[in-house]
């Protein structure tokens, strides 16, 4: 699909948007929204495979549905509006002989903060899966070591704006990040890791009133100002040592969090990874080194009712075998199912390379 047929389906969509007018005068609790956007993106070299292959730059044109939900209890979930909805995307990965061409089907979470000002913010977080058109083959696909099934999941993360053109049109600019992978059951399975930057209108079934159940400025203190978290996490790992390209990680989290106002708190502690792929490449090298890693961490966190989302800056304080820079990235979020239980899901990544992705459970001291 060239990208002037890309273009063109989305000012055919901008028609379809417009004629969405019916009950237009009505004011909805739980309003309906149908939104078209255009990506642009690149992906991300993480493996000498993919470097072989050289620059690519995907495009992607999406259709979405989805309903915003303005009721007190989403409000007392994440002190947010959140929009919850699915998108159909296609993708073209530029390099067509090698990558072709993928559909993604994914349902999201979009929750939304400033709303009762013009332009708002928003986080996005997507789970589904895509049909995929040139997975590697021994003879006539070589050079495609990122996919090797048809079918894959996809997992996306995103931070964007939205613009309030009116109380039914919205325009959008949304920068996120995009993963496939077949869960290692089947290789090779380098995946595709793409940021991509998305620029696109919502339309709302009918007129949006956001209800102002609290406002910032008259936000009360949390009841508990400082949090100590014990955390477990496990993951796997992308790494490829050999002909093996999936190796389970594991370790542990403590950190201290004090809120500063608003929703926004401090965070500091440690933590020890103990990732697999790092022992088999020792071996592998006839090193004696210790695969395991500890490192400080310091950071941000959003407090969003039983909602937390954190950006960590890491620095390897033990890093025996060192294959990697010292600085690294961490994120997480996590929802509250009691006062002491939290559980949720983080990446740990250096610069644009993600190392893993993790499940995690916490326990509050």
């Amino acid at each position: 699909m060239s990208k002037k047929l890309l273009l063109f389906l989305f000012f055919m969509g901008l028609v379809y948007l417009s004629w969405g007018q019916a009950e237009h005068n009505k004011t909805i609790k739980n309003p309906t929204f149908i939104g078209l956007s255009l990506d642009y993106a690149y992906i991300l070299q993480h493996t000498s495979s993919l470097r072989e292959i050289g620059d690519a730059y995907p495009t992607g044109i999406s259709l979405d549905w989805s309903k915003l939900l303005l009721n007190k209890k989403a409000w007392e979930f994440c002190n947010c509006f959140p929009r919850l909805g699915v998108e159909l995307s296609y993708w073209d990965f530029d390099k067509r002989d090698i990558l072709g061409s993928g559909i993604i089907a994914l349902g999201y979470a979009e929750p939304y903060f400033r709303t009762q000002k013009k332009t708002n913010l928003f986080f996005r977080l997507g789970l589904g899966g895509t049909y995929l058109t040139e997975p590697f083959d021994e003879q006539t696909n070589p050079l495609n070591n990122t996919y090797s099934t048809h079918l894959s999941l996809v997992i996306m993360a995103g931070i964007g704006i939205n613009y309030q053109i009116s109380n039914e049109w919205n325009l959008r600019m949304l920068a996120k990040y995009n993963h496939t992978s077949n869960g290692g059951i089947n290789t090779p399975n380098k995946g595709i890791n793409f940021p991509s930057l998305s620029i696109g209108v919502a339309k709302s079934l009918n007129p949006v009133s956001y209800p102002d159940y609290q406002k910032i400025e008259s936000r009360q203190a949390p009841e508990n100002k400082e949090r100590i978290s014990l955390t477990h996490f496990s993951g796997w790992s992308n790494a490829q040592v050999g002909d093996k390209d999936k190796f389970y990680v594991f370790g542990f989290t403590g950190h201290y969090s004090r809120w500063i106002g608003k929703r926004s708190a401090l965070n500091a502690g440690t933590e020890i990874i103990l990732d697999y792929s790092r022992r088999e490449l020792i071996g592998s090298e006839g090193n004696s080194n210790s695969f395991v890693q500890a490192g400080a961490l310091i950071g941000h966190e959003f407090w969003l009712g039983k909602v937390t989302f954190a950006q960590q800056l890491g620095v390897y304080y033990f890093n025996d075998y060192r294959i990697n820079d010292d600085i690294y990235q961490r994120y997480f979020l996590s929802y509250s199912f009691t006062d002491k239980f939290e559980a949720g899901f983080g990446l740990k990544a250096h610069l644009n390379v993600a190392d893993f992705f993790d499940l995690r459970v916490a326990y509050r001291l």
